[in-house]
C-alpha cells in the first residue's frame, strides 16, 4: 500500500505532495488545456473548481488515507504552487501504475521528469517493486520523460484508458530494487532513511550555532527543517539510477545526526560524503562509526571508485574524523569560499576503494 507519511517529497525541480483545496482552480484550469485533454485521458469529461474541490475532500483524500490511490500535486519546489498532477493507481501485488500531466505554465523546465523521479522513490519506499505507465504512441513528450526516468517501452496494444475510451496505448515498465539495506545496525548505532517525524530533532541539531558555524546553511528554522527533510526523504541510494543517499544516525533510539553520500560523477562512480553529529554526543566515536559504515557501503555495496569530503578548514573535529576513517588530505584551498561574510579555507579529503580495504565497520 502507498505510505502517505512519506509525503511531501522534493528535489531541485519539483515537489510531490498531497492535494489540498487551494489546488482546485489551477487543477481545473490545467485540465482544460488542449494538450492535457488530448493525451491525459482523464476520468471526467470536464473539471471545475467546485468539482475538483469535492474530489479532493472525498475520493482523493480517501484513496490516500487507504493507500490504494494517490492523486498528488506536482508543485513548484520554491513556491509550492500547483504545477500538475501525478497519480499512482491500479496496484496489483507489488506493481502500481503511474500517470501524470503538467500545467502548461510549467512545461519544458524538466518538472515532469523530476516529479516522476520522486514518484519512483515514493513507490519504492512504499514497498512496490514495479512501476508501469501507459501513453498513446503519439505522445512523444511522455515517452521522453518515461525513458529518461528508466522506464522500458513494451508493446502498443488496444486498451482501455482511465477515461474509459478504448485506444491504442504504449505500455512502459520500470522495475524497482527494493530498499533492503536499511536500517543498517552497527555496534552502537542504527543508520536509517529519513522520516518526516525526524524534523524536530534535526531542527534542534542544525539550529545550534556551533553546528551551523562551519556549514553553508544558516541555523535551521522548523519550516526550513521540514523542507530539508522533504528533500532527504527521496535520497535512498546511489545505485539503480539513484544519485544520493541520506541517512539519519540513531543512538539508543535518539536521532543524533546524519550522513549523506551523493554522486559527483555518475558515469565514473565518484561521490562526496558529508556528516553532522549533535555536539552533545561528541567525543564518543559515534560519528566515526557512522561514517565508516557508509564508506564501507560506498565501496563494497555501491561500487564507487572514489569518495571525497570537503570541509571548512577550521573544522578540526571533522578533519580528524576523516583521517581516522582512512581518508587522506589531498588539498588545502586558501580562502576559496565566501561564506557568512568572510573568506574561508577548505580542506579536501579523499579515499579510494583500496585505501580502506584493511578495515570494516565496528
Amino acid at each position: 500500500m502507498l505510505d502517505a507519511t512519506l509525503l511531501p517529497l522534493r528535489n531541485d525541480r519539483a515537489a510531490l505532495r498531497a492535494m489540498h483545496p487551494d489546488d482546485a482552480a489551477a487543477y481545473a484550469e490545467g485540465t482544460a488545456d488542449p494538450t492535457v485533454r488530448r493525451y491525459a485521458h482523464l476520468p471526467e469529461p470536464e473539471y471545475t473548481e467546485l468539482s475538483v474541490t469535492a474530489l479532493i475532500r472525498g475520493t482523493i483524500s480517501g484513496g490516500l488515507e487507504r493507500g490504494d490511490l494517490a492523486v498528488l500535486s506536482i508543485a513548484d519546489p520554491d513556491t509550492d504552487a500547483f504545477a500538475g498532477s501525478l497519480v499512482l493507481f491500479d496496484f496489483e501485488g507489488s506493481s502500481i501504475e503511474v500517470g501524470f500531466w503538467v500545467h502548461p505554465a510549467y512545461r519544458r523546465n524538466g518538472m515532469a521528469a523530476a516529479a516522476i523521479t520522486l514518484a519512483v522513490e515514493f513507490a519504492r519506499r512504499s514497498g512496490f517493486t514495479r512501476l508501469t505507465a501507459r501513453t498513446v504512441p503519439e505522445n512523444h513528450a511522455s515517452h521522453r520523460v518515461l525513458e529518461r526516468a528508466g522506464f522500458t517501452a513494451g508493446e502498443a496494444v488496444p486498451d482501455a484508458a482511465p477515461s474509459g475510451d478504448h485506444v491504442v496505448l504504449l505500455h512502459y515498465v520500470r522495475d524497482l530494487d527494493p530498499v533492503t539495506l536499511f536500517p543498517l545496525d552497527t555496534l552502537r548505532l542504527r543508520l536509517r532513511l529519513h522520516e518526516h517525524a525526524d524534523t524536530p530533532a534535526f531542527q534542534r541539531i542544525y539550529a545550534r550555532p556551533d553546528v551551523a558555524r562551519y556549514l553553508l546553511d544558516e541555523p535551521w528554522t522548523l519550516a526550513g527543517a521540514a523542507r530539508r527533510l522533504s528533500e532527504r526523504m527521496a535520497k535512498v541510494g546511489v545505485d539503480d539510477d539513484r544519485t544520493a543517499l541520506a541517512l539519519a544516525i540513531e543512538h539508543q533510539t535518539m536521532v543524533v545526526g546524519d550522513v549523506q553520500l551523493w554522486l559527483t560523477d555518475v558515469q565514473h562512480r565518484t561521490a562526496e560524503i558529508g556528516w553532522v553529529l549533535d555536539p552533545d554526543y561528541g567525543g564518543r566515536g559515534l560519528a566515526t562509526e557512522a561514517v565508516r559504515a557508509v564508506l564501507d557501503l560506498a565501496f563494497a555495496q555501491f561500487g564507487l571508485h572514489r569518495v571525497a569530503a570537503q570541509m571548512d578548514a577550521r573544522n578540526h573535529v571533522s578533519a580528524r574524523l576523516a583521517q581516522r576513517v582512512g581518508m587522506r588530505q589531498e588539498a588545502h584551498l586558501r580562502q576559496n569560499w565566501w561564506n557568512k561574510g568572510e573568506w574561508t579555507d577548505t580542506f579536501i579529503y579523499g579515499a579510494l576503494a583500496g585505501d580502506l580495504s584493511d578495515w570494516s565497520p565496528q
